[in-house]
């Protein structure tokens, strides 16, 4: 089976205008979009587009093969989509971000996509093309400009830099964010696999109860840590579906 658990650590550390850095363990689930009716009917504690204690709706992300057929991403008759994010927990979910692994038969990756979500309901995916990135340490980098208003901490004027590994035995993601060349943000996820079993899952909600509430929870709690440092603080600009934020 090619779906998994990964549990493991994200850190957060901020280096401008004030330095704040955290991080909390997490789990994650990486889906096979093939085996969800598989897993559905499998995992006592999942259900895919139902109700159940943990579960995958795809109204919860953009619709990745309207995106790639857009994008004009052709992964043939053999190809396959694979996605790590967090699941519903007792029906509620939020996820900073979703990474699609967009393969071709042969295996070979035609593109990833990076999901982004933020606080205010909106959302935007980067479409990561390996020809238009470069290899370092093993893992695919790719940099896109900033086009999705996260944080009212940091501005829009920024570029990121995206670290991603294969998904295997082990994974690492790190994303860099730059405003004029210099290194304001980080954020990484060191996470190793686990099978994904009725009991690996009951085991990861026992562990870190209620996932995605305690991610936003986090989230909001390092908003008032930053707010009361006096960071500048950004208006969030209009939001346009599938362009972005609105630069000012």
């Amino acid at each position: 089976m090619k779906s998994a658990l990964y549990t493991g650590t994200v850190m957060h550390a901020r280096r401008s205008p004030h330095d704040n850095v955290f991080s909390y363990p997490v789990y994650m689930a990486l889906l096979d979009l093939d085996e969800l009716p598989t897993l559905d009917g499998r995992l006592r504690l999942f259900g895919w587009n139902r109700r159940a204690v943990t579960s995958f709706y795809d109204a919860d992300h953009i619709d990745i093969r309207g995106l790639l057929a857009e994008s004009g991403v052709d992964l043939g008759a053999d190809g396959s989509i694979q996605v790590l994010t967090n699941l519903r927990v007792l029906g509620y979910v939020f996820n900073p971000v979703s990474f699609w692994w967009c393969r071709r038969g042969d295996g070979s990756v035609a593109c990833i996509v990076a999901e982004v979500n933020n606080t205010f309901g909106e959302r935007h995916a980067y479409v990561l093309h390996p020809s238009e990135g470069s290899k370092a340490g093993g893992r695919a980098v790719f940099e896109t400009d900033k086009l999705l208003h996260v944080s009212p901490f940091m501005p829009m004027d920024q570029a990121y830099t995206w670290w991603l590994s294969e998904p295997e035995q082990h994974l690492s993601v790190r994303m860099d964010v730059r405003e004029a060349g210099s290194l304001d943000f980080h954020a990484t996820l060191t996470a190793r696999r686990v099978p994904l079993t009725s009991a690996s899952l009951r085991f990861a909600l026992c562990r870190y109860p209620l996932m995605p509430a305690r991610v936003l929870a986090l989230i909001h709690w390092q908003a008032v840590r930053l707010w009361l440092k006096r960071t500048p603080f950004y208006r969030k600009p209009p939001h346009v579906p599938g362009q972005g934020s609105v630069r000012g």
